[in-house]
């Protein structure tokens, strides 16, 4: 859904992409009243951990890639969440790392808005989370995705007090579609915040206090020292790669998976052919030595045991060289099922859930946010004092010795240490024309897919010169490595498919409502307004054009 601010005599565009239906409204209402890109995007965000409360919210961590402007100057934010201090790296042996409070990461979310919001805020903080506020007292409507997830977790869900109080009605039942959800206690904690800053959680205030004793009364390990010790990383080393036609990639860095994305991008920069069946084939086959890569990597600021294997392979990933050396062993006759034939050391955990939107000010700001709890509902606790859905990130780590469901041992790059941060598949990205214009700000939801999902916008919208549309809906290839076979969308055309069969590759046809990534972006041709789209796979996000009345 599209909407659009119109406004007489010659104006500057702006548009908000997010995937909580209403909250790209809120945004606009931002920009409208003189905010800048940052506090548009911080106004969504509060927004979508009301709508999307299954994918993320404060209770979570993100990572954002920010554009000005003004000053042709990139910055990566990293607020992800990070091991306690008790943590170690057997403390899932024999334990579950999706349920209960020991599965919850120290969480990132409110620090990192509240950083981006000292450093490029204009509005006063506090009215960014006004209307997210009456949101939750007043209530919202059940969207389509949100009781669909409810649907989905319902066993865990009942099993725990603290949803079920949430979730489900006074006469037994689920939330459906189109019911009414208030949220009386996070519009309490919201309030406090806004009145106290980011110390509310991470100073020591009220908030913080609250949820570490309740994270502790469920069996967590997370202390308010924890909290107190939480920093948002910030830099100017993002990663880059060049584009055909004269475009530049901008995304995070690790524990992202921007690097990841690079490489496939870099790869397929010379893999170019007019026969779409070879085509895809080669991408294919670019996405499985990517994932081989991914196994190698980890938090590189924090890994105690090995950073050299990690730097090793996040250099190799963003060299144009090492992409020529990956494409000259590719073949387009056949595929391999070796997975250390395409560099695997072990497997990493998979993410999950997750949410994303983007802001393009009418001044030429940007900023593009992958936000995430890790799977629906997180570790499945919620904080019943502040009301705040707690993370399951700690699952996003590797646990030495246990072999997962494919049979392949865990990654030592991504085993548990304290205040380290798990890999992630996100990877916001901005792509930048020649003269230091945003031409698309592109993200993903949907733990592993979201890499694969987000190169193959970026190839058809600009270097296949596809429309918005075309770009985001069109069927979608993924793999992974392991499992070791292509997914594909009913959609994408039989010759690729018969093709891929051919050369060896075991397909997975997947079903319409098979949950393949759901992407959010914005795009902008040349000399044309910008274009903001959400996924059809997610039907309950928005898109909204807002056009500034020249001054």
């Amino acid at each position: 859904m599209v909407l659009s601010l119109k406004l007489k005599r010659r104006s500057f565009v702006g548009a908000i992409v997010s995937n909580g239906l209403g909250c790209a409204d809120i945004g606009r209402e931002m920009l409208c009243d003189g905010g800048t890109a940052i506090d548009a995007a911080i106004a969504t965000l509060l927004c979508e951990g009301v709508i999307v409360p299954h994918g993320m919210g404060i209770g979570g961590g993100f990572v954002a890639i920010v554009y000005t402007k003004l000053h042709k100057r990139i910055e990566t934010v990293i607020a992800r969440e990070s091991a306690p201090a008790a943590a170690h790296k057997n403390m899932f042996i024999g334990r579950s790392s999706i349920i209960g409070a020991r599965a919850v990461a120290v969480p990132g979310e409110m620090l990192g808005y509240w950083e981006l919001h000292q450093r490029y805020g204009r509005l006063p903080w506090k009215s960014l989370f006004q209307p997210t506020i009456k949101l939750c007292k007043e209530g919202h409507i059940v969207s389509k995705f949100l009781a669909a997830a409810i649907k989905s977790k319902e066993k865990e869900i009942r099993s725990e007090p603290s949803l079920t109080e949430l979730f489900v009605k006074s006469d037994n039942s689920l939330c459906k579609e189109g019911d009414f959800l208030r949220r009386p206690t996070l519009a309490m904690t919201l309030e406090r915040i806004a009145d106290n800053g980011a110390d509310e959680i991470y100073g020591g205030g009220e908030t913080g206090k609250m949820l570490v004793k309740d994270i502790q009364n469920m069996g967590g390990i997370i202390t308010e020292e924890d909290l107190k010790n939480y920093k948002v990383e910030w830099g100017n080393e993002h990663v880059e790669a060049k584009i055909t036609g004269g475009y530049k990639l901008y995304t995070t860095p690790l524990p992202s998976s921007g690097a990841v994305l690079a490489f496939i991008l870099n790869v397929m920069n010379g893999l170019y052919t007019d026969n779409q069946d070879i085509y895809w084939h080669r991408v294919i086959e670019t996405y499985k030595h990517a994932y081989g890569q991914r196994t190698n990597l980890g938090d590189l600021e924090n890994e105690p045991d090995d950073p050299k294997m990690i730097k090793g392979t996040f250099e190799n990933l963003i060299s144009v060289k090492f992409a020529q050396e990956i494409r000259e062993l590719i073949r387009d006759n056949e595929t391999f099922s070796d997975m250390l034939y395409y560099g695997a050391n072990f497997t990493n955990e998979q993410d999950s859930g997750t949410a994303n939107m983007a802001v393009l000010a009418p001044n030429g700001d940007a900023i593009t946010v992958t936000s995430t709890i890790n799977n629906y509902f997180g570790a499945k606790v919620r904080s019943s004092s502040t009301g705040i859905i707690l993370n399951d990130e700690m699952d996003d780590f590797s646990t030495p010795g246990v072999v997962n469901s494919f049979g392949v041992p865990a990654s030592p790059a991504n085993y548990i240490h304290p205040g380290k941060r798990p890999l992630s598949s996100m990877c916001p990205s901005i792509i930048l024309d020649g003269e230091g214009n945003v031409r698309l700000l592109v993200g993903a939801a949907g733990g592993t897919k979201i890499t694969t999902a987000v190169a193959q916008t970026i190839i058809k919208y600009l270097i296949f010169n596809e429309t918005l549309d075309r770009a985001v809906n069109d069927g979608r290839l993924h793999h992974q490595l392991s499992p070791m076979k292509v997914l594909v969308e009913a959609n994408v055309p039989k010759s690729i498919v018969k093709y891929l069969k051919k050369v060896g590759h075991e397909i997975e046809m997947l079903c319409e409502n098979s949950r393949f990534s759901a992407l959010t972006a914005i795009g902008m041709r040349s000399g044309c307004v910008p274009e903001p789209y959400c996924d059809s796979r997610r039907s309950d996000g928005s898109a909204i054009l807002i056009k500034h009345r020249e001054k």
